[in-house]
Parts: structure tokens; C-alpha cells; sequence
């Protein structure tokens, strides 16, 4: 039995969270990295650039497969025909009549 993991409600791809949290975790060790350089830590401040880069390189080849191969959108969801004409029913007033 395979999970399946994409929900009519939003449209998103599931691994566009991952490159999400990926390009915010690239920050984060790009400031740790900046700190202990300042303080002359050599060490930690190698460890955090090499976390910096892995981060940012994953995040942007989970983005750029999304986009290229799936064809999909890693930031804007994709609307499905039925999500379009729910819209249009629930706040375009597709329908009523105008008093």
C-alpha cells in the first residue's frame, strides 16, 4: 500500500515544503557560519559553509526538478478544473441571479 500525498485542497507538490525548509535551514547555517568565522572558529565555520551550500544546492535542485520535470509550479499550486468551478460557484456567485 503506497502513501499518497497530494491534496485537491491546495495543489501544492509535497517536496516543495522540503526545498522550503531547505532554503530557510541554508540561512540559518549561513549565519552560524558568518558568526563563527568572525570569532575565529575555522572549524565550525568550514562545517556551517559546507551545510550552506549542501542546503542550497538540494533546495534548488528540488525546485528546479519540480518545475522542469513534473512541470509543476514549486511555489504556485496548480488548480484543478473541479477546485476552478468551486471557486467560481462559492465567491464569483457563478449562478445567482441579480436582484
Amino acid at each position: 500500500m503506497s502513501a499518497h500525498f497530494h491534496y485537491e485542497s491546495h495543489g501544492n507538490h509535497p517536496l516543495s515544503f522540503v526545498g522550503f525548509l531547505l532554503a530557510l535551514g541554508g540561512f540559518l547555517s549561513a549565519a552560524l557560519w558568518l558568526v563563527h568565522m568572525a570569532a575565529g572558529n575555522n572549524g565550525y565555520a568550514a562545517l556551517f559553509a559546507g551545510l550552506t551550500l549542501v542546503a542550497f544546492a538540494c533546495a534548488i535542485s528540488i525546485f528546479f526538478t519540480i518545475s522542469r520535470r513534473y512541470h509543476h509550479s514549486p511555489v504556485l499550486p496548480d488548480n484543478t478544473k473541479a477546485e476552478t468551478e468551486r471557486y467560481i460557484r462559492k465567491y464569483r456567485g457563478a449562478g445567482r441571479t441579480a436582484h
